[in-house]
């Protein structure tokens, strides 16, 4: 086969139908992976090829198929490279998503643990680039690396150390194609190439032709936001028609998939109105047709913005009994729906400076209100969103951190799950050559926000039945946090602990 696409175990996964899974390839191999492996059995079809493949590795297979024929392209698992590498085979090209562990989620909970060690991300993406069949490929065939992790291979400079040929950063459909068929024909294209963004008014933007992992379709691409820590904010959001959706989930559904996962930036941006006020009609239509296909029996939602939710309470309300029918996630035995919202912060004045549209159609002024009473809204119909919380942005300030712990007692009687994460800029975005945050430059402030988070969560998802279990396990785990970063998380943790009263910041 002249071109052979392929990734790493993780990226090919789909850990039982459940993304949410994924989340654990950000800790360290030596202690998930066993947990883990289970998954990584390959789902192949009589001719060798996964039954199932990353959703940005099927967009680039649909492409690429476009352009030059299903007899010229190939999707292979790590494990029958061999099958489908030859002689013939002008390019091998790999999608990566967080190949050296340096994502929000990998980079916060590697370093706040202190276990150290390969995320298990990194570890199977560097022992996919040592497969033999890689390794030993002749001197006519290129291997190229892209998709949204190959930012982090530039920003280290490990190109040469993996043995990548071409390092490709951006839109496939930005001009993809085009660097293929150079290299089909001999032609020399540079070591790193950063494809043109897309307008998917314009561009084409073929469906995928097989199964994605989790039963992937995407509804919505770019936001347009403007957040300065974030890519797609940067891009005017654009809404794919219902009719191109349905293609999607009909090739899922028929490939096997029982679920589907909605990629989006924000579920609520679908047909979205002027100054981001959300499209009831057009959003209960669509989830109404995914949810009445036969043979959908899940469906999950990627990510969610808060401000909709206040602007119209009457599409939750809508939505609602459509996705809990679609669910298997429990909380006390009663199902939920779950979606990844971004608070990020507590501070009206970071976020009129970094984060201007993340309110609209409200004001940021008005952050706190918008926060409680959507998330109000949302428990009242049995949805607990997955809340992030950056820590040690540029230029946050004492009284920054101050405000987003106020926040963070405003919403105590709230459900969610907590996810402070460590700043981190990422290629592509307006912060993109700020300074990464370490725990060592943290205030006891921010430690505070932590540990107050993770108290939360325990408070809110554990089971009576594994109380003192759990108990335990997260004293050892603070304990050990104490011990490994010392005096700025004393104080926080003592009070995490119960041996010191909750105070007021001070």
């Amino acid at each position: 086969m002249e071109i052979v696409l392929t990734s790493d175990l993780p990226t090919m996964s789909s850990f039982g139908n459940d993304p949410f899974k994924a989340f654990l390839c950000t800790f360290p191999h030596r202690f998930v992976r066993p947990f883990l492996e289970k998954y990584f059995e390959p789902q192949l079809d009589g001719e060798g090829r996964p039954l199932f493949a990353s959703y940005g590795l099927r967009k680039v297979e649909s492409l690429l198929v476009h352009a030059f024929g299903e007899e010229r392209v190939a999707v292979a698992h790590p494990s029958t490279l061999g099958r489908f590498v030859g002689r013939e085979t002008r390019v091998i090209g790999v999608s990566s998503h967080d190949p050296l562990g340096l994502a929000y989620v990998s980079r916060t909970y590697n370093t706040l643990l202190g276990l150290g060690g390969e995320a298990v991300n990194h570890y199977y993406f560097r022992q996919l680039l040592e497969h033999p069949v890689i390794r030993g490929r002749g001197g006519n065939t290129k291997l190229v690396v892209g998709g949204p992790g190959a930012w982090q291979i530039g920003e280290l400079g490990l190109q040469d150390s993996f043995g990548i040929d071409v390092l490709v950063h951006g839109d496939a459909e930005g001009g993809l194609v085009e660097l293929m068929r150079k290299l089909l024909e001999g032609e020399e294209v540079g070591r790193e190439v950063w494809l043109e963004k897309v307008d998917p008014e314009r561009d084409f933007i073929p469906p995928i032709l097989r199964p994605a992992s989790y039963g992937c379709v995407e509804i919505t691409r770019g936001c347009g936001r403007g957040c300065r820590f974030c890519s797609p904010t940067t891009r005017k959001p654009y809404s794919f028609p219902l009719d191109y959706v349905m293609r999607e989930v009909e090739v899922n559904i028929r490939g096997g998939s029982r679920s589907l996962f909605v990629v989006t930036d924000d579920v609520f941006l679908y047909g979205v109105k002027p100054r981001f006020y959300p499209n009831r009609e057009k959003l209960v239509k669509l989830f109404s047709t995914m949810a009445g296909y036969p043979g959908v029996e899940e469906i999950h939602l990627s990510h969610a913005a808060m401000a909709p939710v206040v602007a119209d309470p009457g599409m939750i309300e809508e939505l609602t009994p459509l996705l809990l029918e679609k669910t298997r996630r429990r909380l006390n035995g009663e199902p939920y729906v779950t979606a990844e919202i971004g608070v990020e912060t507590g501070s009206v004045r970071l976020m009129e400076k970094n984060m201007p549209g993340k309110a609209l159609p409200f004001s940021v002024r008005d952050w706190h209100e918008i926060v409680d009473t959507g998330l109000g809204i949302l428990n009242d119909h049995s949805w607990y969103p997955l809340c992030t919380f950056l820590v040690g942005t540029p230029e946050e300030e004492e009284e920054d951190v101050i405000q987003t712990l106020e926040l963070l007692d405003r919403i105590e009687d709230k459900k969610l799950f907590y996810v402070p994460v460590l700043f981190i800029p990422i290629k592509g975005t307006a912060w993109e050559n700020e300074r990464c945050v370490g725990l060592k430059n943290l205030s006891e402030l921010q430690w505070e926000v932590i540990a107050k988070a993770w108290s939360r969560n325990v408070r809110i998802w554990k089971r009576n039945r594994e109380r003192v279990i759990r108990t335990l396990g997260f004293l050892f785990f603070w304990s050990f946090l104490l011990w490994k970063h010392g005096p700025r998380c004393f104080r926080p943790v003592m009070r995490f602990l119960g041996v010191l009263p909750q105070s007021r910041f001070g």
